[in-house]
């Protein structure tokens, strides 16, 4: 991908509260917005439920840290006109992890539809760049479709990586 990515640091599963104890974080890293609106802390977390029997499904997701709180605002934005730079990091962040982990899959979704819509835009114009072992499946919940193989042109409501070398 062309785009720069942020400097991450890996946060330690530990530094969490009880508010993700029902969680098993297998990676989480932080890195810093800075532009016209200020210096923002930026959380990315590799989760899966704990107890969940399909070992091999993982999720990722993102958004400021709220130092107060101790916790991550999926619903935050820092307009500091690097969404693409920090779109390009989490998805590094994901390819890494895929490339550690072979069997897994991936699924990531917006916070709300309109941020869904927007990863899709954004994924849709780096399609042809992505690695030939990534694979990448669009979720339709509608009418109960499921997973097809992502394309531009469609509405999806959530997204699916995997690598090809299963």
């Amino acid at each position: 991908m062309s785009v720069s990515i942020y400097d991450t640091e890996v946060v330690s599963a530990e530094d969490y509260d009880e508010s993700m104890s029902g969680i098993d974080i297998l990676d989480s890293r932080r890195f810093f917005s800075e532009g016209p609106n200020g210096r923002f802390e930026l959380r990315t977390f590799i989760t899966r439920v704990k107890h969940d029997p399909r070992q091999e499904l993982f999720n990722v997701g993102f958004g400021v840290w709220d130092q107060e709180r101790q916790n991550v605002n999926d619903k935050a934005t820092t307009r500091n006109a690097d969404m693409h730079r920090i779109l390009s990091t989490i998805a590094t962040i994901a390819l890494d992890f895929l490339r550690r982990n072979p069997f897994a899959y991936l699924y990531a979704e917006g916070s709300t539809a309109a941020r869904t819509r927007l990863y899709q835009l954004e994924i849709s114009k780096i399609l042809d760049e992505m690695p030939d072992d990534l694979q990448l499946y669009g979720l339709i919940r509608e009418d109960g479709i499921g997973f097809v193989k992502f394309c531009r042109g469609i509405n999806f409501d959530g997204f699916l990586l995997s690598l090809s070398s299963r």
